[in-house]
């Protein structure tokens, strides 16, 4: 069974079936690139259901949009939030149309759910009209950067979460490796004697902070542009819209969401979505840069530095009997990668908004989520599958410390400057290490030597 749908470029064939319509279909093959749809995101179509919801819910208190309509409306509205007719959601994501496209599948949509409601066929559209009614006192300009923000913000709870989850993990492994001594290196060179706690320990500073980033730019993606109809101006709507539309929105979505403090900067500009997505980006830098020293810390302690032990997960070669590769914390490489070019995108699409509008926002939101589901589950997975497992290698990681020339500088307080400098010489000409040096000169033996360390390591109050 099919039904005809006619708009200003002519009629065309949909399936009865489709509550979708005409503005949809062509939408759907002009940007038929077989990639996610709309409604494969859906945090993006609660979003745009919510603010529908809301604007229904307000034309109703004002008086402009009849109860029965109203209510057919919110119910489909309600449908969409439970998870329904998001297969209806046929639009991709990059679709060219500047958001006209998201916009009007929704609108469609969610018109042909409530005149079902209402006892009418799909497409009748004299009883209820996607534009005259659902679309009311809106524009595709306000409603697309709108929904995108709140979905946005939605996605980005988890990650927030999952980011607080791997810096428990790191704190974890913090506590557990508090009295393993170590060496600590800078420029890949001895520097200090420290614990591997402490290391540990700045990771897990680090991965909450980036959290922290994350959220407080997250925040801003609650002040809105909704209202501001097509540029701003809020042309179209009625008096009282605007107060009614987000006391009904805070109700729905139990957020502070407000109205910007400027409509027509709001709808100008994109930058929050960039602020957010470079704060994503960061945290995955942050990440994979810790990532690359724990592959070096787990190096085989026969030809590295085998400070640590990772969890061996799987075999990491097909011609090398035995060899296990750090394949998580390259994933974890990998993931930085990829958000590195996807917050490229969203840099260059907020840069290329002309005049009154951002025209790329599908671009923006294509990017942003991919960006929020790979550090998301990275994240978890990082942590659940390697950091909770890592052990300590305690007797190498103090191996390499009492042969390494960092206890020089901890002996200086004991010995002065002077003799210390004259001790590293001689070791050095004949190839032994200092602390065995000193040892042999009776300056010290081993006990004291290791008590010195471990004083050395403790923070001055």
């Amino acid at each position: 069974m099919a039904r005809i749908e006619t708009d200003g470029l002519g009629a065309r064939e949909l399936p009865d079936a489709a509550l979708y319509g005409v503005n949809t279909l062509r939408g759907s093959e002009n940007s038929a690139l077989g990639s996610l749809t709309i409604g494969d995101h859906p945090g993006f179509v609660r979003a745009l259901a919510v603010i529908k919801k809301a604007a229904a819910l307000a034309n109703r208190e004002i008086g402009v949009l009849e109860a029965p309509l109203a209510n057919a409306i919110i119910a489909a509205c309600d449908e969409l939030l439970a998870g329904q007719h998001h297969d209806q959601f046929i639009i991709d994501i990059l679709e060219g149309s500047g958001g006209t496209s998201i916009n009007m599948n929704a609108n469609e949509v969610i018109a042909n759910r409530a005149l079902q409601i209402l006892g009418h066929a799909a497409g009748d559209y004299a009883t209820l009209h996607p534009n005259d009614h659902v679309n009311h006192g809106q524009s595709t300009n306000d409603v697309v950067p709108s929904a995108l923000k709140l979905a946005v913000y939605e996605a980005a709870q988890p990650l927030i979460a999952a980011l607080s989850h791997l810096a428990d993990a790191f704190a974890g492994r913090a506590a557990a490796f508090g009295d393993v001594l170590k060496v600590g290196r800078t420029c890949m060179q001895a520097a200090q004697p420290m614990t591997l706690g402490q290391e540990f320990g700045g990771y897990a500073s680090a991965v909450r902070r980036q959290a922290g980033k994350i959220a407080a730019a997250a925040d801003e993606l609650l002040q809105l542009p909704l209202g501001g109809s097509a540029i701003g101006t809020g042309l179209g709507s009625d008096p009282g819209y605007p107060r009614a539309l987000y006391a009904h929105l805070q109700a729905e979505l139990s957020l502070p969401v407000r109205r910007a403090d400027d409509s027509f900067d709001a709808m100008q500009n994109s930058d929050t979505f960039a602020r957010v997505s470079s704060e994503i980006r960061i945290a995955a830098e942050t990440i994979a840069k810790i990532a690359h020293d724990l592959i070096l810390l787990s190096s085989d302690p026969q030809t590295g530095l085998g400070e640590i032990r990772l969890p061996a997960v799987q075999p990491g070669s097909s011609i090398m009997p035995g060899k296990i590769n750090p394949v998580l914390p390259m994933m974890m490489q990998q993931i930085a990668f990829a958000l590195a070019g996807n917050d490229q995108t969203v840099a260059l699409a907020s840069m290329a908004g002309q005049l009154e509008i951002n025209h790329f926002e599908p671009a923006i939101a294509s990017r942003l989520f991919e960006s929020i589901r790979l550090l998301t589950r990275g994240s978890q997975l990082f942590a659940d599958r390697c950091i909770s497992g890592i052990e300590a290698r305690p007797e190498r990681a103090l191996e390499l410390l009492l042969n390494s020339p960092a206890l020089a500088t901890v002996m200086v307080s004991e010995l002065g400057y002077s003799k210390v400098s004259a001790i590293v010489k001689q070791a050095e000409k004949e190839g032994v290490s200092f602390v065995s040096k000193m040892v042999e000169m009776g300056l010290m033996d081993r006990a004291q030597v290791l008590d010195q360390l471990k004083k050395s390591v403790q923070p001055p109050g």
